[in-house]
């Protein structure tokens, strides 16, 4: 803890994200807080205008203050300070609640700087605000979000997702697919690539030196020796003992219906999950509204609301800060442990 404490505080630049929906509130919001202040240096990529907008309307005690660097920043609660992408450009004919594609370019243009900012070591993480993915896709965004955005501009093929949130940190072998399809992608190569990724952030991001982690079953009762299934005997124990025969603390499988109590009771340091809704209904049952998604195997690190751009609501001023103030929190801590480890390897 002492070593943590002599660390700087870590530089954290928070992507706008789609300034239409409510990541502009939350952001504006979410850094009224001091203890985000003390945590580490935030500050924003975006439009400065729409900001103070943004700041008049949700957040009235909050100065914005433009700058070209971010060595020029203030990084003092109640002085935003926000990397201005673009000056000159007019929004005016952007609304909250309505899409637009100037919002999505406008979105992509922090997200792109963010990257290279991070892949050139002048930050020590990204917090991003939600995008509208559809938006996205009509300006050429070939991605389906952040995480393999991400993971193209850093050219890694091996990354994921990590869920935290309520005591739990889960990390997902497959993301955004129908059960059925998802059932042909359960591979031993993959599930291994899952635990040796979640074992890698434990260790750099986490601080665990020796993390333990579950891997969940595919079938009730983990297959019951084949009569529900025979996946976990074909691929998942196979993975695990891959990750074993490395010297990767891994177990399972084990039944998901008593899993993530166990998770939760301490048993287990993380959990991998074989697909979406396996991870995400304990996280979002335990920590709705302030869970954070993580993208791991990143040489950046990168965390990010668990909402969307929550059009049905946006410029009404009722959007809840918490998983933003996650975010930006866990990015500070995760960027802390990756600066202590390179201090104690050098």
């Amino acid at each position: 803890m002492e070593s943590m404490n002599r660390v700087e505080k870590p530089l954290i630049a928070i992507t706008m994200g789609d300034p239409c929906g409510i990541g502009p509130e939350v952001i504006v919001k979410g850094l009224l807080d001091k203890e985000l202040y003390d945590a580490c240096r935030p500050f924003v990529i975006g439009n400065a205008d729409w900001m103070k907008e943004a700041a008049a309307r949700f957040a009235p005690a909050l100065e914005i203050c433009p700058m070209e660097d971010p060595k020029e920043g203030h990084f003092e609660t109640g002085m935003l300070d926000v990397l201005d992408l673009a000056p000159e450009q007019d929004l005016s004919q952007l609304q909250y609640a309505k899409p637009h594609p100037a919002a999505a370019s406008l979105a992509l243009r922090a997200m792109t700087l963010a990257a290279r900012m991070a892949l050139r070591n002048e930050i020590d993480g990204i917090a991003t605000a939600p995008i509208h993915k559809e938006q996205m896709q009509g300006i050429g965004f070939s991605f389906p979000g952040h995480t393999e955005f991400f993971a193209d501009m850093a050219k890694t093929d091996s990354f994921g997702m990590m869920m935290v949130g309520g005591g739990l940190r889960i990390l997902l072998t497959t993301i955004h697919l129908s059960l059925k399809e998802m059932i042909g992608k359960i591979r031993k190569e993959r599930i291994y690539d899952a635990i040796r990724l979640t074992a890698a952030s434990l260790e750099r991001d986490f601080g665990f030196s020796d993390p333990r982690i579950a891997v969940a079953a595919l079938n009730p009762h983990a297959g019951e020796s084949g009569i529900f299934g025979n996946e976990e005997k074909r691929e998942v124990l196979p993975a695990i003992e891959l990750a074993q025969s490395e010297g990767i603390r891994a177990s399972g499988p084990y039944p998901a219906d008593t899993l993530f109590y166990q998770l939760k009771e301490g048993r287990f340091d993380a959990a991998v999950a074989l697909y979406h809704d396996q991870a995400l209904i304990p996280i979002k049952l335990l920590a709705f509204g302030n869970a954070v998604n993580v993208t791991v195997g990143l040489p950046f690190i990168r965390s990010s609301v668990d909402h969307g751009t929550a059009y049905d609501i946006a410029g009404q001023g009722v959007a809840d800060a918490g998983s933003f103030q996650e975010a930006v929190r866990l990015a500070a801590q995760m960027a802390r442990h990756r600066k202590v480890g390179l201090q104690r390897r050098l």
